[in-house]
């Protein structure tokens, strides 16, 4: 019978859990301890036995409530181990995190699968492009319209430089973008960059930006975690749009990546356009779950809704 059990932060040895990241079959750059450390400073997590299985659970806590939440650019978070966590296990430690917290959302990954919970599931997309065949044969999988607009965005004269700021970047998104969120939640920039930063230290982050003749036309941000490669931000400016820049900086992305075992993540998107415009990269579409649980007393969970 394994122990499941609740740990809070202060307890977890981040060592051993950076271990389990290196020694899972799959893993993401939001699995790292420091990561979650940026993202949710007291985050918690269930642990199974010896780190064998764990669930990073980050937290909130509003008034007298602590509340487990999605944080922004934690696409999938959910249970991971030294193997696919079965079914079983899965919901063993999330019922063990209910038992812990009256309101749960997060995002569990594409391998785990859960038997039945009393919540609310919802399933959302990613996009994952394999890139260990040649660039010939990645191309040929290209849909046309996209072959069209790449050739199109290589008349232009466009170059890639390679930066060490985020800057530039969040800036243009915030200046192109900023009236259609005016009605959304917003995006924590200010923790976008934190995480930049702090990536780039750690010689994990990339930030591609594209410009002609010395103007500054878009860029992406990378973050490289052992196969996998995270397409996690990007910006265009209307210039860029115009341009196709980000046909162009991703097909150079996927040309110098060829013939080697990383996988391009696109992460994916609920909107139809954009997840279109990652497929027709040939990326194939994967489903992961998105879990809330609500039991908060009535009027609170009124409030909350």
């Amino acid at each position: 019978m394994s122990m499941i059990k609740l740990v809070d932060h202060n307890d977890i040895d981040k060592t051993r859990w950076d271990n389990l990241v290196e020694l899972s079959p799959y893993s993401f750059p939001w699995w790292r301890s420091w990561y979650l450390d940026v993202v949710s400073p007291e985050w918690k997590a269930i642990i199974v036995d010896n780190y064998s299985f764990v669930l990073p659970l980050p937290v909130r806590k509003k008034g007298m409530i602590n509340y487990v939440y999605p944080p922004d650019f934690t696409q999938q978070i959910g249970v991971f181990g030294t193997e696919i966590a079965s079914p079983e296990m899965v919901t063993q430690m999330l019922e063990k995190a209910v038992e812990s917290f009256k309101y749960l959302e997060f995002n569990l990954n594409h391998r785990n699968k859960i038997e039945f919970l009393n919540g609310t599931l919802r399933k959302r997309r990613d996009f994952e492009l394999s890139l260990n065949d040649s660039f010939e044969n990645l191309f040929k999988n290209f849909h046309s319209n996209t072959k069209r607009n790449i050739k199109k965005s290589e008349k232009e004269n466009l170059s890639i430089r390679i930066s060490n700021s985020p800057k530039q970047i969040i800036q243009t998104f915030i200046e192109n973008k900023g009236k259609q969120l005016k009605h959304k939640k917003g995006i924590d920039f200010n923790l976008l960059e934190k995480l930049v930063v702090t990536g780039l230290k750690k010689g994990i982050v990339e930030i591609k930006e594209v410009y002609q003749n010395d103007v500054f036309l878009g860029g992406a941000i990378f973050f490289n975690e052992q196969d996998r490669k995270v397409f996690l931000f990007s910006a265009l400016s209307s210039e860029g749009r115009k341009k196709r820049v980000m046909f162009f900086l991703l097909n150079r992305v996927i040309e110098e990546n060829a013939k080697s075992n990383v996988i391009l993540d696109f992460e994916g998107s609920d909107d139809k356009n954009l997840g279109d415009f990652y497929h027709r990269f040939g990326a194939e579409e994967r489903l992961y779950l998105h879990l809330k649980i609500n039991r908060l007393p009535k009027l609170i969970k009124w409030l909350k809704n």
